[in-house]
């Protein structure tokens, strides 16, 4: 009875603990992208002389314009894996070597279980992918002179990172049948944020590198 209660007590705290972090990090990861659900870009031009007259719509972006001496104001844009698939195999690789390291670090001798290995990464991959067109995480890189590429990769990561990996747990945790214990829940959250912010800046480093020779 009383181990009952304790086993019961403690499926709680772990569900707790995942409901806190979706209600801490899903906020995060959605600042600056609350207009991304727009499936082109807008292109918007207001005259000053006639502010209040419409005259036409273009149907390549979605553009409406007043006048032809207007501004343009361009609202964001989604961008999914397909924008930058070769960014986003980086990424899956990332996910893959934090579910092999996990997987060998359980094993007794060290062996890799591949189909424990691609099991465990599922999950990860497919929150990842899914949620990148809310968080932005294929959006064209900010190459200016003055930009810190360490800093910007990190942030960028970390805005992805912030709802795709709680939901790549909740996803485990369906797929397995079971809440993920606390100390799993830890672990993954700072080792994916660490793994993916370096094999990003790895890759930007030598996209930089290959963009500079060309």
């Amino acid at each position: 009875m009383k181990s009952s209660v304790i086993t019961s007590s403690s499926t709680t705290h772990r569900i707790m603990i995942l409901l806190f972090l979706f209600l801490i990090c899903a906020p995060l990861s959605s600042i600056g992208f609350a207009f991304t659900s727009l499936p082109s870009r807008t292109t918007l031009r207001v005259s000053s002389s006639k502010p209040n007259s419409l005259v036409g719509y273009t149907s390549q972006s979605v553009g409406l314009f007043l006048s032809e001496d207007d501004a343009d104001i361009d609202s964001p844009t989604v961008y999914t894996p397909a924008d930058r698939p070769v960014l986003a195999a980086v990424d899956v690789i990332g996910l893959v070597i934090f579910a092999l390291i996990g997987k060998s670090s359980h094993s007794a001798d060290g062996s890799m279980d591949v189909m424990g290995v691609m099991s465990t990464a599922f999950p990860f991959v497919t929150a990842w992918l899914t949620t990148s067109p809310l968080t932005g995480v294929y959006s064209p890189d900010d190459r200016g002179g003055d930009t810190n590429l360490a800093a910007s990769t990190a942030i960028k990561v970390a805005k992805g990172w912030a709802l795709a990996v709680p939901l790549g747990i909740v996803l485990r945790g369906v797929l397995k049948g079971y809440v993920p214990p606390v100390p799993f829940i830890i672990v993954t959250m700072i080792s994916t944020l660490i793994i993916l912010a370096g094999i990003r800046l790895l890759f930007n480093v030598a996209e930089n590198f290959f963009v500079e020779l060309v």
